[in-house]
Protein backbone atom coordinates (compact mmCIF):
# COMPACT_ATOMS: atom_id res chain seq x y z
CA UNK A 1 0.00 0.00 0.00
CA UNK A 2 2.87 2.28 0.94
CA UNK A 3 4.57 2.12 -2.77
CA UNK A 4 1.36 2.83 -4.10
CA UNK A 5 1.58 6.25 -2.48
CA UNK A 6 4.99 6.71 -3.02
CA UNK A 7 3.99 5.79 -6.89
CA UNK A 8 0.58 7.96 -6.96
CA UNK A 9 3.10 11.13 -5.11
CA UNK A 10 5.79 10.65 -8.07
CA UNK A 11 3.30 11.14 -11.02
CA UNK A 12 1.17 13.75 -8.99
CA UNK A 13 4.12 15.87 -8.05
CA UNK A 14 7.71 14.86 -8.96
CA UNK A 15 6.59 14.12 -13.00
CA UNK A 16 4.90 17.51 -13.79
CA UNK A 17 7.56 19.83 -12.34
CA UNK A 18 10.08 17.71 -14.50
CA UNK A 19 8.05 17.92 -17.18
CA UNK A 20 7.76 21.51 -17.06
CA UNK A 21 11.63 22.43 -16.28
CA UNK A 22 12.37 19.87 -19.48
CA UNK A 23 9.36 21.92 -21.54
CA UNK A 24 10.92 25.15 -20.51
CA UNK A 25 14.63 24.41 -21.70
CA UNK A 26 13.27 23.13 -24.83
CA UNK A 27 11.10 25.84 -25.68
CA UNK A 28 13.96 28.56 -24.61
CA UNK A 29 16.33 27.02 -26.93
CA UNK A 30 13.54 27.32 -29.92
CA UNK A 31 13.03 31.20 -29.29
CA UNK A 32 16.91 31.76 -29.13
CA UNK A 33 17.18 29.46 -32.29
CA UNK A 34 14.12 31.44 -33.99
CA UNK A 35 15.97 34.74 -32.86
CA UNK A 36 19.13 34.35 -34.12
CA UNK A 37 17.50 33.34 -37.47
CA UNK A 38 15.68 36.28 -37.27
CA UNK A 39 18.47 38.60 -36.84
CA UNK A 40 20.42 36.81 -39.20
CA UNK A 41 17.78 37.51 -42.16
CA UNK A 42 17.75 41.21 -41.15
CA UNK A 43 21.29 41.24 -41.31
CA UNK A 44 22.04 43.14 -44.90
CA UNK A 45 24.32 40.60 -47.22
CA UNK A 46 28.17 42.19 -46.84
CA UNK A 47 28.51 41.66 -50.78
CA UNK A 48 25.05 43.37 -51.78
CA UNK A 49 25.84 46.60 -49.90
CA UNK A 50 28.88 47.42 -51.86
CA UNK A 51 27.00 47.32 -55.43
CA UNK A 52 26.43 50.69 -56.45
CA UNK A 53 22.77 51.33 -57.72
CA UNK A 54 21.42 49.62 -61.13
CA UNK A 55 24.84 47.62 -61.11
CA UNK A 56 23.70 44.09 -62.44
CA UNK A 57 25.70 40.78 -61.43
CA UNK A 58 25.54 38.17 -63.41
CA UNK A 59 26.07 33.98 -61.47
CA UNK A 60 25.40 32.26 -64.47
CA UNK A 61 25.75 32.44 -68.09
CA UNK A 62 24.74 29.78 -69.96
CA UNK A 63 26.87 28.00 -73.02
CA UNK A 64 26.14 28.59 -76.67
CA UNK A 65 24.25 25.92 -78.44
CA UNK A 66 24.88 25.03 -82.01
CA UNK A 67 21.72 26.84 -83.08
CA UNK A 68 21.82 30.69 -83.73
CA UNK A 69 19.09 33.28 -83.94
CA UNK A 70 19.63 33.38 -88.27
CA UNK A 71 18.16 29.78 -88.07
CA UNK A 72 15.10 30.94 -86.87
CA UNK A 73 12.20 31.30 -89.53
CA UNK A 74 9.39 32.41 -87.06
CA UNK A 75 6.80 30.72 -85.19
CA UNK A 76 2.86 29.93 -85.49
CA UNK A 77 0.85 32.82 -86.18
CA UNK A 78 -2.18 33.10 -83.90
CA UNK A 79 -5.30 34.87 -85.53
CA UNK A 80 -6.47 37.09 -82.29
CA UNK A 81 -9.73 38.89 -82.14
CA UNK A 82 -9.81 42.08 -80.15
CA UNK A 83 -11.85 43.01 -77.76
CA UNK A 84 -13.33 46.12 -76.68
CA UNK A 85 -14.85 47.62 -73.36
Amino acid sequence: MMKFFIILALILFVFPRLLKWALRGFVVSQINKAQQNYQQQQQPNYQSSHKREGQIDVDFVPPKSGKSSDDFRGGEYIDYEEVKD
